[in-house]
């Protein structure tokens, strides 16, 4: 009897070790439906983006990754503006591959590796300040996307990533991609350098972790691209990105976010941008997130700016809304928008 409670009992530490483990495989689910109202003269459009990754851990350090969207637009344009309010707003399309791809990581951790389908944005432009706000241009500059075949939302390219993280403070990324992007199946996996040039882009980020809340970072990169939509053979810029957090009310964090950006190509059509925000994080007891941002995009042709004002709330059970207000200046005239977004996530 005791050598069978012994059995017994070793049989259930055992079951309870191989479930304690990390999955060998995770995937989450994301859903967005938002209203969009342009007060001016009261157009409306709705706006939907589902969104699905998975990844599966195949031998020590390694993982085969992959995540795919849907768009679905109701209605015309809400706001005729330049760098689009709404950063979920596509083209109708069913299915969007948008990531595949097997990453590798060396020494310890400091060296990762990737190759595959791989969007820029979400290596050099999807940071936690930037995440807060609706509007496109925080997490995709405009003096890049202004260039034709970018590999950013909902466009991607077939590349080459490389992370190295020399100190726990320090990370270095280096990412070369085929210069045309698509989001169809017999385009994106094609390397063509001749045909449709290469993009580079690369960074340097200094972090400085917090003891609890969002740390803050210090990054500058550039990208360099050999074709662009003006037809010259070099496309060069620099960027930089600044999240800070500043002081504490109460349980509430308050930070600063700061982004700037410039091309140096001379008939670029987007020219120059900076943005400035305010971000109070952990306003509700659920983690609610208060963003107050202005940003400027200047073009060839003229210039634009916007002020947002957007509330993150989650409800609970994977859901959270999200209601933001809009001030656009564009071409001599101003417009105010209006957006309801509800978000739902799950996954492991």
């Amino acid at each position: 009897m005791r050598i069978k409670l012994t059995t017994l009992l070793l049989l259930l530490l055992g079951i309870h070790s191989l479930f304690a483990q990390e999955p060998r495989f995770s995937w989450n689910v994301g859903v967005i439906t938002e209203g969009q109202w342009n007060m001016a003269d009261d157009r409306t459009a709705w706006a939907n983006l589902l969104s699905a990754e998975a990844g599966v851990r195949l031998w020590k350090g390694a993982t085969l990754d992959m995540s795919a969207i849907s768009t679905y637009e109701a209605g015309a344009s809400a706001v005729d503006d330049r760098q689009d309010f709404s950063n979920i707003n596509a083209s109708n399309r069913a299915f969007r591959l948008t990531h595949l791809g097997l990453g590798q990581e060396l020494a310890e951790g400091k060296v990762f590796l990737f190759l595959g389908l791989r969007g820029a944005d979400e290596d050099y432009c999807n940071t936690d300040y930037a995440g807060v706000f609706t509007g496109s241009s925080y997490g995709g500059l405009p003096t890049i996307t202004e260039n034709e075949g970018v590999s950013m939302f909902p466009l991607s390219a077939l590349g080459a990533h490389v992370e190295y993280r020399p100190t726990e403070r320090w990370t270095i990324r280096e990412s070369l991609y085929n210069g045309s992007a698509s989001d169809r199946l017999d385009e994106q996996f094609r390397f063509r350098p001749g045909r449709d040039g290469v993009l580079n882009f690369g960074s340097a980020m200094y972090e400085v972790p917090a003891k609890e809340g969002t740390s803050a970072t210090y990054t500058l990169g550039y990208h360099l691209g050999t074709k662009q939509a003006s037809g010259e053979t070099i496309d060069f810029g620099l960027w930089t990105s600044v999240e800070q957090p500043l002081f504490r009310i109460g349980r509430a964090c308050v930070g600063l976010l700061a982004q700037g950006a410039v091309q140096l190509t001379k008939n670029a059509m987007g020219k120059g941008y900076w943005a400035g925000a305010l971000v109070m994080e952990k306003v509700t007891r659920n983690g609610g997130t208060l963003g107050l941002g202005v940003n400027r995009a200047y073009y060839a042709d003229g210039h634009e700016t916007d002020v947002e004002l957007s509330f993150h709330c989650p409800i609970g059970a994977g859901f959270s809304v999200q209601p933001a207000m809009h001030c656009i200046r564009s071409a001599g005239h101003t417009v105010m928008a209006g957006q309801l977004r509800l978000i739902y996530e799950i996954g492991n």
